[in-house]
């Protein structure tokens, strides 16, 4: 699990080369728009922590237990969520990803991403599942 609340977050993640770079452009192109629409100059540098930031789901990753993040075992972790949406990005040739947006109170969005594929078949399920419905 990678964890994006700044600029710095995303840039590290650029160079420690865990997650293909076509993914990753999508991450930060999401964070970038979530920087202009909230940005007021009061907050240098920039950080989402105030209204829910960024995390990249990755292979190995227990969704069942983010507890961590606000969605701990108890809840069902992220299968036991009630996104406000699932989409299905077409990140590159034969790579896609799942962002998923979890609201957790009015005024604060957790957005997951995971590549397509890096979960078990129920988890896969689920978020096809969810995706197709919106």
């Amino acid at each position: 699990m990678r964890i994006v609340k700044t600029e710095q977050d995303a840039n590290a993640l650029h160079y420690a080369r865990l997650i293909p770079v076509a993914f990753l452009n999508h991450v930060e192109n999401y964070f970038y728009q979530l920087r202009n629409e909230q940005e007021n100059g009061l907050e240098i540098p920039f950080c989402l922590s105030r209204h829910g930031y960024i995390v990249i789901l990755e292979m190995g990753d227990n969704v069942r237990d983010l507890g961590n993040v606000g969605l701990g075992r108890e809840v069902g972790g992220l299968l036991g969520s009630y996104p406000e949406y699932v989409e299905l990005l077409d990140v590159a040739e034969g790579l896609q990803a799942y962002k998923i947006a979890v609201l957790y109170d009015d005024d604060y969005l957790m957005t997951f991403f995971t590549q397509a594929g890096a979960h078990d078949e129920e988890v896969e399920q689920w978020l096809k599942d969810k995706a197709e419905r919106n």
